[in-house]
């Protein structure tokens, strides 16, 4: 098993035009969340989520320029954004597996994010803002925690860092979406899922028997 390091906070990048106030704000993201989850995307306009806060539209104009930005910040507040931390690398990724598992047994999300999804394809301007907004922050964040392993000898130097941030979170996610009656994501699963990984980016000296 790796060497532990002392534990540090790994900062993900900054979100782009992201408002930080409370008060209106989160009310603003509540209803949003509130409405997708009853109604769905098309449905969610700035006006049925700006009566569902109980604030005029203007306030939502100040805070977010388009029902786009509004919708990829409201999804990102599920608790999808993933707390990540620097340190023992092993530990780190199965917490962050552990993460996942949990967001996506939350309700709210299994109401909410199929649908929004569903729009992508359709949407090239939603699916710029969720990606630039939701999906390619995470996913920096990872690759940066896992690139510090690798500086740290704790992966191989060889290992494609891109590619093992997708396999970190692409099984457990596709189980989400289509669970097709296979066990959902838990935390054994999320120990196998690791160990698998692990087998193909750990140094020989620390590969666990």
């Amino acid at each position: 098993m790796p060497p532990t390091t002392e534990t540090a906070v790994l900062e993900p990048p900054p979100r782009r035009g992201r408002p930080r106030d409370s008060g209106a704000s989160d009310a603003i993201l509540e209803a949003t969340i509130a409405v997708l989850a009853e109604r769905g995307y098309q449905a969610a306009t700035m006006d049925a989520i700006a009566a569902e806060a109980g604030v005029g539209k203007n306030t939502i104009y100040r805070r977010w320029a388009s029902k786009e930005e509004l919708i990829a910040d409201a999804v990102d507040e599920l608790g999808v954004e993933i707390a990540i931390r620097d340190g023992d690398v092993h530990t780190v990724l199965l917490e962050l597996i552990r993460d996942l598992a949990r967001v996506f047994a939350d309700p709210r999300v299994g109401r909410v994010l199929p649908g929004v999804l569903g729009e992508l394809p359709r949407n090239p301007t939603f699916a710029r803002v969720y990606a630039d907004r939701v999906v390619r922050p995470r996913h920096e964040a990872i690759v940066e925690l896992l690139a510090r392993a690798r500086e740290r000898g704790e992966l191989r130097p060889e290992a494609d860092l891109d590619q093992v941030a997708d396999l970190l979170v692409g099984p457990p996610f596709l189980r989400f979406l289509l669970p097709l009656g296979l066990p959902p994501v838990t935390e054994r699963y999320a120990e196998a899922l690791l160990e698998t990984i692990w087998a193909g980016i750990a140094p020989d000296d620390q590969q666990r028997s």
